[in-house]
């Protein structure tokens, strides 16, 4: 099978480089990534939807590399996904083959149309058990990629040292962005709170950490001394808000230490890149997402529709670029369909811009928050609960989800929650109360949520 994929000629031009190496130093190489995506195609014998069951290791990393240099269509699923949700996605899908970590092929039901650009999804929700997708042609994908090695000043000399999961699309970009300029990717399978991870980071000559606020909050607790390794020159964040004062700690040490903190934003359905800050005004403006990236273009638009002129004025950031999605699927027939978007995404964040330029969120538009750099739909939460039949409610902020319910208890409505989304325990709380804050019609007060959070027990 032949493609006229962009990425194919990319990998190609780089030879035998290195592109992946994991923890037990098993390493493939860029001709290796072709040749596995050879065997793919030969095997796969016609263009087929794969699902890739994905995990922190170098034949896993390979095998992406090799579907999105390929004519498949690709969903990355973590490996560890429970058995439920793995077949409700395959029941909901349909697809052809799922490609385990090692590169074992097994088939799938199939029989599911696609349209002839359409080469990665990826999940909207963070976890990979969402049935709900974001549709990507490989040129988005390689346009998110190009614009971040732009304004990064990736070489092939890198060497990042990648402990996101690389089913989520801040770990997906990584690897994209750096296989673009033929760097090694050092992936690992350990935490930040283990001691493989740090001998790991110096061991392996790593050039780069990448992580979201949680990673650098425990390193921050751990010590910042422990990134003084000889290689280490940059430090990037995403998946969420790091608090100002973190961001301003991690600026100063940067400066201190000759190293680079830059702080991004973005949205999977950006694919996922949008925004970044460059590190010599990280100091100033901790707390801020920055300027855009290479390629795209961020209005602020008023309630009435209009764009915002005005410095310090809030309005929904609506963003313009190559690397937007088709749009969304929610089941196999959506996989066939075109572009819906024409490269504009509302994201539904409040934004406001200062006169030199420089961005700042004030606020979501839809009820949107982080967890742990995994988006939460709240709605999502609240269609939940009423599945299981436990009148409530969710609210928050990122990092920090909050349940309240009228009936059930609150552990074992939580230990549900986590089931349901694979959400880390740390940051998810449910509280009873006697009754949820309610207008006379029965509409939610909203408003009323955090003064009912405080007085229940």
């Amino acid at each position: 099978m032949t493609t006229g994929n962009p990425w194919a000629a990319i990998l190609a031009g780089h030879g035998d480089a290195v592109a992946v190496r994991d923890d037990a130093g098993t390493a493939f190489s860029y001709a290796d990534v072709l040749a596995l995506r050879a065997q793919f195609d030969a095997t796969l014998g016609r263009r087929s939807l794969v699902f890739l069951r994905t995990a922190n290791s170098a034949a896993s990393v390979a095998a992406w590399l090799a579907l999105l240099a390929s004519d498949q269509a690709t969903l990355a699923i973590e490996h560890d996904l429970g058995p439920d949700r793995l077949t409700a996605l395959i029941d909901l899908y349909r697809p052809d083959a799922i490609i385990d970590p090692d590169g074992t092929i097994a088939p799938g039901p199939g029989g599911t149309a696609l349209h002839p650009e359409l080469s990665v999804l990826l999940s909207t929700s963070g976890s990979t058990g969402s049935p709900k997708l974001a549709r990507f042609t490989a040129a988005a994908l390689l346009a998110n990629a190009a614009a971040i090695a732009d304004y990064l000043g990736l070489t092939a000399a890198e060497r990042p040292f990648l402990a996101l999961p690389t089913s989520y699309s801040y770990g997906m970009s990584v690897i994209n962005s750096h296989a673009l300029v033929g760097a090694c990717v050092e992936v690992t399978a350990h935490g930040v709170m283990q001691a493989e991870f740090w001998d790991g980071l110096k061991n392996r000559a790593a050039t780069s950490l990448s992580g979201v606020p949680f990673h650098y909050d425990a390193i921050r607790r751990l010590g910042l001394d422990r990134l003084a390794t000889p290689t280490l020159t940059t430090l990037s964040q995403a998946g969420g808000k790091l608090p100002a004062p973190v961001a301003a700690k991690y600026a100063e040490w940067a400066a201190a230490n000759g190293r680079r903190f830059i702080t991004m934003y973005g949205q999977t359905e950006a694919g996922p890149r949008l925004t970044w800050l460059p590190p010599e005004l990280l100091a100033s403006h901790a707390g801020a997402i920055g300027v855009p990236i290479p390629g795209v273009t961020i209005d602020l638009i008023a309630a009435d529709g209009g764009v915002i002129t005005e410095p310090g004025v809030s309005g929904e950031m609506r963003c313009t670029s190559p690397a937007i999605m088709m749009g969304y699927a929610q089941g196999a027939a959506d996989l066939a369909r075109g572009d819906e978007l024409g490269g504009v995404l509302m994201t539904g964040d409040l934004a406001s811009r200062e006169e030199a330029g420089i961005l700042s969120i004030t606020g979501r538009a839809s009820r949107m928050i982080k967890l742990f750099g995994t988006r939460v739909n709240l709605d999502d939460i609240d269609a939940q609960l009423a599945r299981m039949d436990v009148p409530g409610v969710s609210f928050g902020q990122d990092d920090q989800l909050r349940i309240l319910i009228e009936a059930g208890e609150p552990e074992t409505v939580r230990a549900a929650l986590i089931a349901a989304f694979s959400f880390p325990p740390r940051g998810l709380m449910v509280k009873a109360v006697a009754s949820l804050p309610r207008a006379s019609s029965g509409k939610l007060l909203y408003g009323a949520l955090g003064q009912a959070w405080e007085a229940a027990t």
